[in-house]
């Protein structure tokens, strides 16, 4: 048993030799190991330190250029808080509101101006300087010319030109005379026209008015003329009312009415064109038998293309070869242009 412990115990002895020998070499692995590790460690933390070194330059760098700037800022702010409180605001807004004002009230161009409109402007303009430039050369040349001219040609110029201005202020004083004269006789012929104006309103208006009472059955009081012969307005309840509250017909009828006083007044011709065409029948019975009765005091002449308002059925032109009609005692004359137009073609083919 001992021999058997005793090889026991040199087989653990050798197996521990070798355990040691492995647990040396197993050191001396880890060992080369971590050595690697740390220089690799070592070498990424140099290059993060240089890495951080340069961006804490980089942001010392800007940091004072920052200071410097806002050192700058500063004061350019203070000289501009200075200029602000030496400044006169007050004035200052007074000017911006005057040069508002002035603005606004410049008149609005009617359309903007192109770029090649205002380069042709700029091309006239160059053309008309060069012009201008030609003209005070010119105009240069001829005083260059008449300083070289001698005193006795100068005097005598200078005398004809004295008996010409002479001449041109008499002759501007005829001028002046003849206008005064031709002013006064247009003032005179103003007023007397005015005048006339007046008092042919004041004899026209009794006629007018009381033709026009009848006319609408004295629903209207009077008519108010002006002295130049226009239409004020009507009376009505006694209160005037302007023409244009009456309607269209009305006005027709009035306007008739008063060139039918005229021409009575004037005993001149009347001529009408178709002037009642918004009347009704009623007032066109009453204004056919008033033209028939004026018709034998003065002449009435009616261009209408609707004979029967104005002419009784007897006094219509006939169908037929017929181009007028006589009646009323030879004071009414009814023609047909168109038959005349027609034969008139028919004579010329």
């Amino acid at each position: 048993m001992a021999a058997t412990a005793q090889a026991t115990l040199a087989a653990a002895i050798i197996e521990k030799q070798s355990v040691a020998g492995e647990s040396e070499s197993l050191g001396s692995t880890i060992a080369a190991r971590n050595n690697k590790l740390i220089e690799d460690a070592v070498r990424g933390a140099r290059t993060k330190a240089e890495i951080a070194r340069a961006v804490v330059e980089a942001a010392q760098e800007k940091l004072t250029a920052a200071i410097a700037s806002h050192a700058q800022h500063g004061g350019r702010l203070v000289e501009l808080l200075r200029l602000r409180d030496a400044e006169d605001l007050a004035a200052a807004e007074t000017q911006l509101r005057s040069a508002t004002e002035r603005h606004a009230a410049l008149p609005v161009p009617e359309r903007d101006v192109t770029k090649d409109e205002v380069n042709a402007a700029k091309k006239i303009e160059a053309g008309v300087r060069l012009e201008l430039d030609a003209i005070e050369r010119e105009l240069q040349r001829a005083h260059g010319a008449l300083e070289q001219v001698g005193g006795a040609v100068a005097r005598e110029r200078l005398r004809d030109a004295t008996e010409a201005f002479e001449l041109a202020q008499r002759q501007e004083r005829d001028i002046e005379a003849d206008y005064e004269a031709w002013k006064l006789l247009l003032d005179q012929m103003k007023q007397a026209d005015a005048a006339q104006a007046s008092n042919l309103g004041q004899a026209l208006a009794p006629a007018i008015a009381g033709r026009f009472q009848v006319l609408t059955q004295r629903r209207y009081d009077a008519v108010q003329l002006s002295a130049q012969l226009g239409t004020e307005g009507v009376v009505v309840g006694g209160a005037a009312r302007p023409p244009s509250r009456l309607s269209v017909g009305t006005r027709e009828q009035l306007s008739t009415l008063y060139r039918l006083s005229l021409a009575e007044y004037l005993q001149t011709t009347l001529v009408l064109d178709d002037q009642l065409v918004q009347s009704d029948d009623s007032r066109m019975d009453w204004f056919r038998a008033l033209l028939n009765e004026k018709a034998h005091i003065f002449q009435i002449i009616v261009f209408t293309c609707r004979p029967g308002d104005y002419l009784a059925a007897t006094s219509m032109v006939p169908n037929g070869s017929r181009i007028h009609e006589d009646t009323g005692n030879g004071f009414l004359r009814a023609i047909d242009l168109g038959q005349a137009l027609g034969q008139h073609r028919q004579s010329v083919t």
